[in-house]
């Protein structure tokens, strides 16, 4: 029954506009869309009625606008992964020249003790006078952290 009555609306329809004007109507809603229909919010998203309501043009408009945005998406991505790859590059550079002062200072440092080991070494053997006391072979070693 209801075929019937849409049948009969369409016939109507035809007899009262012309068959030219009925398919010319119906051309610009397959690719335009119907304008009333297309506002209602969501109704792009239901598949039988998308192609009719939503129409042509604006369906290939959302395809363009996806593809492009799934290209920028990837863009960024890869743009912010190149900007944390030099970040942490700088950060190990930084941390390479660290490593290399610390080391120069470290030798440095050994190099100064050693010397002071050996003024100290020299300042005992050195050292002749009766009426003090004489470095023990423990003490040396306490004085040294041995």
């Amino acid at each position: 029954m209801t075929a019937l009555a849409i049948g009969k609306f369409f016939a109507g329809v035809v007899k009262f506009f012309g068959p030219v004007l009925v398919v010319a109507a119906l051309i610009v809603a397959f690719y335009e869309g119907v304008p009333g229909l297309r506002d209602i919010p969501g109704i792009s998203y239901v598949p039988v009625v998308r192609d009719f309501v939503v129409g042509r043009v604006q369906a290939q408009r959302a395809i363009a606008v996806e593809a492009a945005l799934e290209g920028y998406v990837a863009r960024t991505e890869l743009k912010a992964a190149q900007a944390q790859a030099a970040r942490l590059q700088k950060q190990a550079d930084d941390n390479a020249r660290l490593a290399a002062e610390a080391n120069t200072q470290t030798a440095i440092a050994r190099a100064q003790r050693d010397q002071a080991h050996a003024d100290l070494d020299k300042r005992i053997a050195a050292d002749e006078d009766p009426n003090i006391s004489r470095w023990r072979q423990l003490d040396l070693d306490r004085l040294r952290h041995k």
